[in-house]
């Protein structure tokens, strides 16, 4: 606590300081924006999920702003950064927590499912930082980077490419922005954040938290308010003479090779091995079933468009992200009754699913360059096993 020389009075350091958080719905920017808000802090919410922040802004009208921004559009980031400049008149602190996750291997990976990851991990840290670099040169500011303790694992190639690259950004921009101080927080496995995010079952959920204290050195899950307070530290004159640092909060799990597991991609990448409790899946898959289905005429049920999306697609992609499709004709037919006019448009042609067996026995793939042009996008992993349907 920093008290004034004289008065011997607690000096609030973050009353009115001006802070940028990306990715502010997350469980981690959620809890720093209301915690700086509370101090006094004036604080940008940027997130692509308008609904979760504006929450926060509504209890904050004076000091929030909040700013509907999708990394993986570079002139939305232009545009939130110019929106946040004028709004403030400067900038003290970014706080970068956004990020998304998916398992994925070398071989069973499009390029363009690569990218996005990167795009969100880490090519959107670099343009948001370039963007905000005169603003916080000018007040000597700092940014604090949400990295991750994972080490190198099979079967998640792209998620720590962009880890490792971030880890490596943060240290050169230390060098290049200074006095500008940039700093990581690299978190392990959280009880109240990760996890409860997966959609996996209480009983399953209760089952992979034991299995990964029992990894940890201290035989504990990290929360949400330690990053948090890892994160307000490195943005506090505390540490002021810190820069270039990538300060792991995970419980000593980067001290272990814990983290291994073998890669099996037959078992990992196909979605025979959804978990079963997997809510989204079956939400859509129930739907067909009461919606479409009955007024399909006999005879004249294809593949449909939704089982290939969800079913054969990488359970662990965020959904949101990889299936908006899915999402823009599900509400469609929320609005109106004409489910079977949308059925046909939503039916998989074969000339667009480009159908071809690759050299991999047993391996069917789907050309995703037919769904991005049918569909405007190519859904992540479309690669399944023919044994799905036996």
């Amino acid at each position: 606590m920093e008290v004034h020389e004289k008065t011997g009075q607690e000096l609030n350091y973050f009353a009115k300081k001006r802070i940028l958080i990306i990715g502010a719905a997350g469980a981690v920017g959620k809890a720093c924006a209301l915690w700086l808000l509370n101090k006094g802090a004036k604080v940008a919410m940027a997130s692509r999920k308008m609904k979760d922040i504006q929450s926060i802004g509504a209890q904050f009208p004076n000091q929030a702003v909040c700013i509907k921004c999708d990394l993986a559009s570079d002139e939305e980031q232009f545009d939130m950064v110019n929106g946040v400049l004028e709004a403030f008149g400067g900038l003290d602190a970014l706080i970068n927590c956004a990020g998304v996750i998916f398992e994925n291997d070398l071989e069973n990976t499009f390029p363009q499912d690569h990218d996005y990851l990167i795009d969100i991990n880490l090519r959107s840290f670099f343009h948001i930082s370039q963007l905000c670099s005169i603003a916080l040169y000018k007040c000597k500011g700092c940014i604090v980077n949400l990295t991750s303790s994972k080490p190198p694992q099979q079967g998640m190639i792209s998620y720590c490419m962009s880890k490792a690259g971030l880890d490596m950004l943060t240290k050169c921009l230390s060098m290049e922005l200074a006095p500008v101080r940039v700093n990581a927080v690299a978190p392990g496995f959280l009880a109240d954040g990760f996890l409860k995010s997966s959609m996996l079952s209480d009983e399953n959920v209760d089952r992979a938290k034991a299995r990964l204290r029992g990894k940890n050195p201290l035989k504990r899950l990290g929360r949400v308010d330690e990053i948090v307070k890892a994160i307000i530290f490195l943005c506090s004159p505390k540490a002021r003479n810190l820069t270039g640092q990538i300060i792991q909060v995970d419980g000593g799990v980067h001290c272990t090779n814990s983290s291994f597991i073998h890669w099996n991609p037959s078992t990992k990448m196909n979605s025979k091995f959804v978990p079963s409790d997997f809510k989204i899946i079956n939400k859509f898959a129930n739907w067909y079933n009461k919606k479409i289905s009955p007024i399909v005429p006999d005879g004249e049920k294809p593949k449909n468009w939704i089982d290939l999306t969800i079913r054969h697609s990488n359970w662990f992609t965020s959904l949101a992200d990889a299936h908006i499709k899915i999402y823009e004709n599900y509400d469609k037919l929320d609005s109106q009754e004409d489910y079977l006019g949308i059925f046909e448009d939503m039916k998989c042609k074969e000339e667009d699913l480009n159908l071809s067996y690759n050299p991999i026995p047993g391996r069917l793939s789907v050309n995703p360059e037919g769904l991005t042009e049918r569909y405007g996008r190519a859904t992540p992993n479309l690669s399944f096993d023919e044994s799905f349907n036996q």
